[in-house]
Order: C-alpha cells, then structure tokens, then sequence
C-alpha cells in the first residue's frame, strides 16, 4: 500500500473548525517548513503537533481543506512530489459529553 496524505477536518465546537494534516512526511516533505506555508498562505495559526497515534502532524486553524487539497495538487513551494491520487478528506466532529441541551 503506497503512503497517503489524510486530511481531515475537526468540529472544535458549533462554528469552528481545525484542519489537520498527516502523512506529508512520507514524502519528504519538512512539516515545519509546509506548516509556514500553510499560516502565511491562510492567514492563520499553523502547527507541527503529534495526533493521539503518535504521529506528527500539522494543525491548520479553520476550514481549510479544499485549498490544502489544491495547494498539494498544484506541488507548490515545499509541497513539491505529492501525486494528487494520495489524498484522502475526512471529517471528523469531535464528541462531547454530557447533555446535548443547547445553553
């Protein structure tokens, strides 16, 4: 099984969103570096952080996920070497407990 780039976006409550990113490492790419990339890109907070499975990842502030998925099919700056075929989109919410009764 060839490696893949999952994406996926994360409910952090009713109107945001993180976007996270793994499996860019696979193909050499500095996660660093393409976390840089993605804050200047977006305007927004960009981390290298490990995911509950150990593995680095990088945390993206909003829903950004079709432009991460356009920026790796369009190989720019240090996204170069990602086939577009690699890439999977997933959407997560995150699940709280207690009521569900709105405040």
């Amino acid at each position: 099984m060839s490696s893949r780039i999952t994406i996926k976006r994360i409910e952090r409550n009713k109107k945001k969103y993180v976007t996270a990113v793994h499996g860019l490492e696979a193909f050499g790419i500095d996660l660093k570096k393409a976390a840089k990339q993605f804050a200047q890109k977006f305007a927004t907070g960009a981390s290298v952080s490990k995911n509950a499975q150990g593995f680095d990842e990088i945390v993206v502030q909003g829903d950004v996920t079709d432009e991460i998925v356009e920026m790796l099919e369009a190989n720019t700056g240090v996204l170069k070497g990602v086939p577009g075929d690699n890439i999977v989109c997933v959407e997560d919410k995150k699940k709280k407990g207690g009521t569900s009764a709105e405040q």
